[in-house]
């Protein structure tokens, strides 16, 4: 929702972070499209002992709703999508944030921060060379999609950018 914020009103938003977002369906590779494929109502049984049941079973207003929850997870993963020229229209200081085992490459993130001016020239050393706009990326070590927001890797970077104020 903040990326969206950002791109229609930029004037909202301060500094964006995106974490782990992809922005075509076509980063993602086929094994795990494959698994999309098969989130629905059926698979609630099999999710019982996963993180994400658990979490829904703690906060949602009707628990019994996991199965509908799945459905319309299931319904959103199978849309095609391309946000490429809405990156590439961001008006604030954006932080590109990804695993270096998350669900699209490393290389798609790399990709996102190009369409930022990220990582097309050296940064020159007073950082003359860095994007303009203050963009920034960061691909964290060790950490997958599912863990990425437990790190202090990911709290540090993120609270580090976010309180950058050269841009």
């Amino acid at each position: 929702m903040a990326f969206f914020t950002a791109v229609k009103y930029p004037e909202k938003v301060g500094r964006l972070v995106m974490t782990s977002a992809n922005i075509r369906r076509d980063a993602i590779p086929a094994e795990m499209l494959a698994q999309q494929a098969q989130v629905n109502a059926a698979a609630a049984e099999f999710m019982k002992d996963t993180p994400m049941y658990k979490l829904y079973q703690e906060v949602a207003p009707r628990p019994e709703d996991f199965p509908r929850l799945l459905d319309k997870l299931g319904e959103s993963m199978a849309q095609d999508f391309d946000y490429t020229e809405e990156v590439r229209s961001l008006q604030v200081p954006t932080m590109i944030v990804a695993a270096d085992a998350d669900m699209a490459p490393p290389s798609h993130y790399v990709e996102m921060f190009k369409l930022l001016d990220g990582g097309l020239r050296d940064g020159g050393w007073m950082g003359e060379g860095r994007p303009k706009g203050g963009h920034a990326l960061a691909i964290l070590p060790g950490l997958t999609h599912y863990n990425m927001a437990h790190s202090p890797l990911f709290a540090a970077a993120t609270l580090a950018f976010l309180d950058d104020q050269r841009s």
